[in-house]
């Protein structure tokens, strides 16, 4: 289900926006204001917080921070760090609600895309 939410955001995406990271480079701090939600094309990206120096890796094919996007004034929760080279598409708040009218179930994959990332941390946990 994480690809199809990926190939939504594709959708949705001007091709010539692909963000490329290097190995190292922070793409959002803990606190920042959540303006964009991203899908990993390519690399690896580590969720950390000052509690928690590694809480989750992303790898490419899945789409993340769509919190960012719920609210009007959120603030990212984690710090996000790429751990190889990285490339990813970013959607705007206007561009992801107008993908979730055009296409209702992408909420659905972005859904099952949390409930996969959640129980792979529950899993890593135990």
């Amino acid at each position: 289900m994480t690809l199809d939410a990926l190939r939504t955001v594709e959708a949705f995406t001007d091709p010539s926006c692909v963000r490329e990271l290097q190995a190292g480079e922070t793409l959002f701090c803990e606190g920042d204001q959540g303006e964009r939600l991203y899908g990993l094309l390519e690399g690896a990206i580590e969720l950390r917080s000052a509690s928690s120096p590694a809480l989750e890796r992303i790898t490419a094919g899945h789409v993340f921070g769509a919190a960012a996007l719920a609210t009007g004034e959120h603030r990212r929760q984690v710090t996000a760090v790429a751990l190889e080279p990285c490339r990813l598409l970013e959607l705007g708040r206007e561009e992801f609600l107008f993908a979730l009218q055009e296409t209702p179930m992408f909420a659905l994959a972005l859904i099952a895309g949390l409930e996969e990332r959640l129980e792979q941390a529950k899993a890593c946990g135990s």
